[in-house]
């Protein structure tokens, strides 16, 4: 009688998982394997491997104050460095923006990521660490690595103060290889007042740090133009990709 009584629970105990998904994972969960992590000795601040959704990113990206405002890029199965999803635009005038991390004044604070293009697509297309330009939108300081409208590789520096090409001085490494996951890191030491440009783990730029940045607070994926004196990013979908990207402090 006792194991008729058992019988019977541990059927309605399966019967109940089967309408619920009990034996699921809880839907927010990235999936294994989409969750990045941070480079050895560095602390972890925030990882997007993009398996879940965009809910930590900010609603819309304002590029200048008061109406320029770009939507957010998306999720796609379409390419993944790790796992099975990353990010792309279906449109210039796209990004995703990262705010909720505190504001990093002292040590070093960099961002990892890794990029890829399925096309040579003559689109402006970066990851950048930077600074808050406050109520008139955008990032007053960024520096970051990403693909140019000429479809070359590139570090990309950009300060409001900075005179030359409208505040961007930008550095072009190499044509875009095609089908390649570019793993990149750029670093912003306060310790020492400069910026460091990492590609596939090797040193390829190092800049000082503009007086003007008081502190690291924005973590940005960009499509678009930047100003007047850019070459014109191309319009239309793209297939350029952003995966596993970790923001950490040392």
């Amino acid at each position: 009688m006792v194991r008729n009584i058992f019988l019977v629970i541990a059927a309605a105990a399966c019967f109940t998982c089967g309408l619920t998904g009990c034996s699921k994972k809880n839907p927010a969960e990235p999936p294994a394997g989409e969750t990045p992590t941070a480079p050895a000795g560095s602390t972890l601040q925030f990882a997007e491997g993009f398996g879940g959704n965009l809910s930590k990113w900010d609603a819309s990206y304002l590029v200048s104050y008061p109406d320029e405002i770009y939507p957010h890029l998306r999720i796609t199965t379409e390419a993944a460095h790790t796992g099975t999803h990353s990010i792309t635009s279906d449109s210039n005038r796209t990004a995703l923006l990262f705010i909720d991390t505190p504001r990093v004044e002292t040590g070093i604070v960099g961002v990892q990521f890794y990029i890829m293009a399925k096309v040579a697509g003559q689109s402006n297309f970066t990851v950048e660490i930077g600074q808050n330009a406050g109520s008139s939108g955008g990032l007053a300081e960024a520096f970051g690595i990403g693909f140019d409208p000429s479809d070359s590789i590139k570090c990309t520096f950009f300060d409001t103060y900075y005179s030359m090409n409208n505040g961007h001085n930008d550095s072009l490494l190499a044509p875009i290889q095609i089908d390649h996951w570019y793993k990149c890191a750029v670093e912003v030491n306060f310790t020492d007042s400069t910026i460091a440009y990492y590609l596939e783990d090797a040193l390829v730029r190092t800049l000082p740090l503009p007086t003007s940045v008081m502190g690291i607070d924005r973590l940005l994926v960009f499509r678009g133009n930047w100003g007047a004196h850019d070459a014109p990013s191309a319009e239309g979908t793209k297939q350029y990709y952003a995966d596993d990207i970790v923001l950490y402090t040392k």
